[in-house]
């Protein structure tokens, strides 16, 4: 099995809007990631992913053996935050507990520290997806804090945990 990140391209909205259509996934993730997902959706993102992608914001696929699968972004900061970037990721439930995304966080994290100046990557996850924990820990992320009722999501409070890593 071989995985890689990659822009996103026209020809991955089939795979998009079908595994973004979980609500697994939807209940993980920020507001703006929608659920139901349609095609719709899919055309929207990926369009907004090949025009967004930038220096300063990366958007792209998680591909397994040439498929789309999941997504993965990298946002850099500026001003004071110049040096650090933030993560967020998701695969697909059939691509779950392989290692994909294991795999997909260190090539980005690998890729941003050869390439950029940053020297912190940062991610922030629900405190209730200890897979997407394990998905850091696996990276070297260590723990920089808990925050109590951080995430309002589908009218419950959440809490959230901080993550690292570092040049």
């Amino acid at each position: 099995m071989v995985v890689s990140v990659r822009r996103w391209t026209e020809q991955d909205k089939s795979n998009l809007a079908y595994y973004a259509n979980n609500e697994k996934i939807s209940d993980c993730l920020r507001n703006t990631f929608p659920y139901p997902y349609t095609k719709e959706d899919a055309e929207f993102f990926i369009r907004l992913a090949r025009h967004a992608h930038s220096e300063r914001e990366w958007i792209m696929a998680i591909d397994v053996d040439g498929q789309a699968v999941g997504g993965i972004t990298l946002n850099f900061g500026d001003d004071i935050h110049a040096k650090s970037a933030e993560i967020g990721y998701w695969v697909g439930e059939p691509y779950w507990k392989k290692g994909i995304a294991t795999r997909a966080v260190n090539q980005i994290c690998e890729m941003a520290f050869q390439t950029t100046d940053i020297v912190r990557i940062q991610a922030e996850v629900f405190s209730n997806n200890p897979a997407s924990i394990q998905v850091l820990q696996k990276n070297r992320f260590i723990q920089e804090g808990y925050f109590c009722n951080r995430i309002f999501k589908n009218d419950r409070l959440l809490d959230s945990v901080l993550f690292a890593t570092f040049r």
